[in-house]
């Protein structure tokens, strides 16, 4: 069920810089960050350790954090800037 699953985030990545790329910078992280989660999930398929529990989840947790951190401020930043235009 796995590869599903990184099947899914590997196709929401492609779509998202394909079809919406031109609508702002912040669509090239947010793709990058569904990459590294198609992977992630790749990875726990392949590996024996489960790196959807324990410490490698954390450690998911945080990157998946910090990414949603960087876009909302990238965002909030742009939405006051058109604003103010």
């Amino acid at each position: 069920m796995g590869y599903v699953y990184a099947a899914a985030w590997f196709l929401v990545a492609v779509v998202l810089f394909v079809r919406f790329r031109k609508e702002g910078k912040i669509i090239i992280p947010i793709s990058i960050y569904f990459l590294f989660l198609g992977g992630w999930w790749l990875a726990n398929e392949f590996v024996e350790a489960d790196l959807l529990h324990g410490t490698y989840a954390w450690i998911l947790r945080g990157i998946s954090v910090a990414v949603i951190a960087v876009c909302g401020i990238f965002y909030y930043l742009k939405r006051r800037k058109d604003k103010s235009n």
